[in-house]
């Protein structure tokens, strides 16, 4: 008779364990093996000063973090120094090999730095665009930089407002969409490797703010 109580008890053990297998737990993060999340950028995204200077550490980059935070695959496709032309080129080897659900798009602060025309940014970020929607992909195009960013960049306010126009223009290009407005909201000044660069509780800050927004959409896909 013990033995038979004991076996019962086992197989009650397994079949809580198997339904928790089957059903999962209800928790704040996202938990879906099936999707797959690849941040597309410049050294924002590959973690560019996170714990050395001039070094990138993806372990501490935003996408890092993100992953970590919900549970769910996460692709750092971010490569230090890139432009929208550099980011274009990447698009089929970095972002569709992995046939990505959702694509983060972190890029146009070197093309800035660089000097090249917002028009050639805008075109090249379209066609970024063009070549990730297949109409069911959703994506997130990041704004790196805020008014008071340019201001401390010394970016002339005509070309941050036609930067922002830029954006706020590329974001209405499908219904796919969304802008991410503020990457930096509690990182600038604050948490900073350098002037332009987060430590790595900057990095993940900067998680925490797209996460955010990306939230309510991994939420609808549970």
């Amino acid at each position: 008779m013990k033995t038979i109580k004991i076996f019962g008890i086992v197989i009650i053990v397994l079949l809580l364990a198997l339904s928790m297998t089957f059903f999962g737990c209800d928790n704040d993060s996202t938990n879906n093996n099936d999707v797959i999340i690849v941040c597309l950028g410049d050294s924002l995204t590959a973690g560019y000063g996170a714990t050395t200077p001039s070094v990138d550490d993806k372990s501490k980059s935003y996408p890092a973090y993100l992953q970590k935070t919900t549970n769910i695959s996460v692709i750092n496709s971010g490569v230090s120094g890139n432009t929208t032309t550099q980011g274009l080129a990447r698009v089929d080897s970095d972002v569709l090999s992995y046939n990505p659900n959702i694509v983060i798009i972190l890029l146009g602060a070197n093309d800035v730095f660089s000097g090249i025309p917002i028009s050639m940014s805008q075109n090249n970020l379209q066609n970024i665009i063009n070549k990730i929607d297949n109409g069911n992909r959703k994506i997130y195009l990041a704004k790196p930089y805020t008014d008071v960013i340019a201001t401390a960049l010394s970016i002339s306010s005509d070309t941050i407002t036609q930067y922002n126009n830029m954006f706020f223009t590329l974001a209405t290009s499908s219904s796919n969409i969304t802008l991410i407005n503020d990457i930096w909201d509690g990182i600038w000044g604050i948490h900073m490797s350098d002037i332009i660069h987060p430590n790595a509780k900057g990095y993940e800050i900067m998680a925490d703010n797209i996460y955010n927004v990306i939230k309510p959409y991994l939420e609808s896909i549970k």
